[in-house]
């Protein structure tokens, strides 16, 4: 028996085995489609596909390449372009259509002139999906590569096929509401007589009209088999934006919004304005109205009706529905931010959901305030029950002293019919300075005591 050099074994083997070295390699760049643009039977080209043959083939060493969609869901359109080839070091092939059809596309590779490891490249361009999954947000879809034999037998190059994800969907068009915070109610406004019926000037803010920003932005993604990127100008009908939030006070039938296109103005219809946090203004812009790509600004201006204090704070959130051209794409919702829009003041409201006015038979019923810090202007306001009319006295405005301030009920208000009601202080100072409490003394028995609320509490303790 011959014996053999570790040199001569080695030789061999790689004679041997070189046609089953791991080396290969697939190289792809995703493509990103629009959601609001394609449907789950909209051509798509998928990127190029460069294939590297990682061994060495000699001449007449010749090769299959199959390309398949992995989902067995996904469908090839059922062409199958030859790919374009570069051999390195001298090195020929020629590719020919072996098979085609909407599962697979096989390639035969005929090696005319020797080539080296990983000197063969294959890049298969313009595949085209025609069913896929890519009208659902966020879905991938991707594609195997196998190297076989010619007859298909045996694997050469990679031991598995070559997977890479090929094609996501995204949005393409997407709402950012970064949180304002920059509007406060002031408690001077009118000169102080109409307290928090008005705005602080500042942050672009008037004294009689807030505006908050949110931007539209579309990002390009691409939106069939073209290639085409998306444009909002083409691609979307309309966009419906929803701003809810305690219209109270406001003017909402006089509001304004800019799309800050070329001094586009949208009016906005006023679903529901009204009283109460649930109260939601709805208002519409087409497609044409926004950037083809990009960003665009759009501004929300809210007019205070100056008729009732707007409060120490309010809470408007943004949402938006897109509607795109293409039929068939189900209109797609963006959440935006619940918590957009947030108003404070340079101010707070102390209240009470009972009090009587009754000073008769040596009964006391007053208003006793804590000040810690230095004097405080305030204004009241009386609620009374249906049918019965507020008058009010000339305790109404006043100032609270530092230290305690001792107010007659019934030097601030008195009604119609009966001695009872609710009332509101507004007081220009901060929570963590005032604190009220109402008092009922009937002569000859004990005193009640009812601490004034403060309605926000989750508004910032030092306003």
């Amino acid at each position: 028996m011959k014996s053999f050099t570790c040199k001569a074994l080695a030789v061999a083997a790689a004679a041997a085995c070189g046609t089953s070295a791991f080396a290969g390699s697939l190289a792809v760049t995703k493509r990103n489609f629009a959601l609001e643009a394609i449907t789950n039977t909209t051509a798509v080209t998928l990127p190029d596909l460069a294939l590297t043959i990682g061994v060495a083939r000699t001449a007449a060493q010749d090769f299959t390449v199959v390309v398949k969609p992995v989902s067995a869901t996904t469908k090839f359109n059922g062409t199958c372009p030859l790919p374009t080839n570069v051999v390195g070091g001298g090195g020929a092939v020629t590719v020919s259509l072996k098979r085609s059809g909407a599962t697979e596309c096989a390639y035969e590779v005929d090696v005319t002139t020797a080539f080296a490891a990983n000197a063969a490249v294959l890049t298969f361009n313009g595949l085209v999906f025609s069913n896929h999954s890519l009208a659902t947000e966020g879905t991938t879809e991707s594609v195997s590569v196998g190297v076989f034999e010619l007859s298909e037998n045996a694997r050469i190059d990679n031991s598995n096929d070559l997977t890479n994800v090929v094609a996501q969907s995204y949005r393409a068009v997407t709402l950012v509401a970064n949180q304002d915070t920059g509007t406060s109610a002031d408690v001077l406004f009118n000169a102080g007589n109409s307290p928090l019926f008005g705005f602080i000037a500042q942050n672009g803010d008037s004294t009689t009209v807030a505006e908050a920003n949110f931007v539209v932005n579309v990002n390009g993604s691409l939106t069939n088999a073209g290639g085409t990127a998306f444009d909002a100008k083409v691609d979307v009908s309309k966009i419906t934006f929803t701003v809810t939030g305690d219209q109270d006070g406001l003017d909402v039938a006089n509001a304004v919004v800019n799309v800050n296109l070329g001094g586009t103005v949208v009016n906005p219809t006023v679903v529901a304005a009204g009283n109460g946090a649930t109260a939601t203004m709805v208002f519409n812009a087409v497609g044409t109205a926004f950037n083809s790509t990009g960003n665009t600004v759009v501004q929300v201006n809210l007019k205070t009706a100056a008729t009732k204090s707007l409060g120490t704070s309010r809470t408007f959130g943004v949402s938006a529905v897109v509607d795109p051209q293409l039929t068939g794409v189900a209109d797609q919702s963006l959440a935006g931010n619940a918590n957009w829009w947030v108003w404070t003041a340079n101010a707070i409201e102390l209240r009470s959901a009972f009090f009587n006015n009754d000073d008769t038979n040596g009964n006391l019923t007053r208003f006793f305030f804590q000040n810690v810090g230095t004097a405080a202007t305030y204004s009241a306001t009386c609620q009374a029950e249906a049918g019965v009319t507020v008058t009010y006295g000339g305790a109404r405005n006043g100032t609270l002293v530092s230290g305690t301030t001792a107010i007659t009920a019934k030097d601030i208000c008195t009604f119609s019919t009966g001695k009872r009601g609710s009332i509101t202080f507004t007081i220009n100072s901060s929570a963590a300075k005032v604190k009220g409490v109402y008092q009922q003394a009937i002569n000859g028995a004990a005193a009640g005591y009812i601490p004034l609320e403060r309605p926000y509490n989750n508004a910032n303790p030092t306003l």
